[in-house]
């Protein structure tokens, strides 16, 4: 990174701060820590950070108040929310007030760097308005995907998720047989997690993986990827009961699966935006659900 990308982390867990600070240091970010929201917005003045990861359960002025206020301070201000307390309900009041993604506490140091770096590269996500309401899993399915094999060799996977773009939001690939049945996932962080055992002198992660996939190690996909969990969404179903299902297990991307065949992928930031939407056009106000 030839200039450092500025981070704010907001959380009044003085210890969790710290370590998260100390972490992205080492990865070459700038960071500032802030413990609560009136420290957080002095601090924003202060240093004018490109991103803030921000906790949603704080005293005095909880996270929603402080991104509000953010917010009014800085529109284009691209804020990660990170949370232990995650739930329907802040998750879509968090994404309608410009959240640029909404996290699970505890969060891989390397997925939490990827947010960052995808927030700092998009400042701020324009969204076209939804022509018609959306509430069921069938319509915002993602069903663009390149087939994954479990024979394929791990070289394949790390070209998809390159094919993406630097700014792609998928942390996990499904691995499907030759009659669609979904066998297993792959994510960014098993093939970082793969390359280290290959190079323990060298410090790797997704960006510099990304630069020498000879790091990675020979080796199929059947034989690292992680199996099915057996948690999925059907075309059927309605968003806030996927949403609730995917909190519940902590998951932020999960399968759409329709006749034992693997459909597509459902997100969770995408089914916050939909609920969202749809609540400011019936005249919905957050709580009243």
């Amino acid at each position: 990174m030839e200039k450092k990308i500025r981070i704010l982390i907001v959380d009044d867990e003085v210890r969790f701060a710290r370590n998260v600070s100390r972490l992205l240091a080492t990865r070459g970010f700038d960071v500032s820590m802030a413990h609560n929201g009136l420290d957080a917005l002095e601090m924003m003045n202060k240093t004018r950070p490109d991103v803030v990861v921000l906790d949603i359960r704080m005293p005095e002025m909880d996270g929603i108040e402080t991104l509000l206020a953010m917010k009014q301070l800085e529109p284009e201000a691209s804020v990660i929310i990170l949370t232990g307390h995650a739930d329907v309900e802040t998750g879509i009041l968090a994404i309608r007030e410009g959240a640029f993604d909404y996290l699970f506490k505890p969060c891989d140091i390397d997925l939490l760097m990827e947010k960052i770096l995808q927030a700092a590269a998009v400042k701020q996500i324009q969204r076209r308005p939804v022509l018609w309401p959306r509430r069921m899993v069938k319509e915002i399915t993602n069903a663009a995907f390149i087939p994954l094999d479990i024979t394929d060799d791990l070289t394949k996977a790390l070209e998809i998720f390159n094919a993406m773009g630097t700014v792609g939001l998928r942390e996990t690939l499904h691995v499907t047989d030759n009659k669609s049945r979904l066998r297993g996932m792959i994510s960014k962080n098993l093939l970082i997690h793969e390359a280290r055992k290959k190079n323990p002198g060298q410090s790797v992660c997704w960006e510099t993986l990304t630069r020498h996939p000879q790091w990675l190690p020979s080796k199929r996909i059947g034989d690292v990827m992680t199996t099915a969990t057996g948690i999925y969404a059907l075309p059927d179903e309605s968003l806030d009961q996927v949403a609730q299902k995917m909190i519940d297990h902590h998951l932020r991307c999960l399968p759409v699966m329709a006749d034992n065949q693997f459909m597509g992928i459902i997100q969770l930031k995408d089914i916050f935006y939909h609920m969202s939407t749809d609540r400011e056009n019936n005249g919905q106000e957050y709580g009243e659900a």
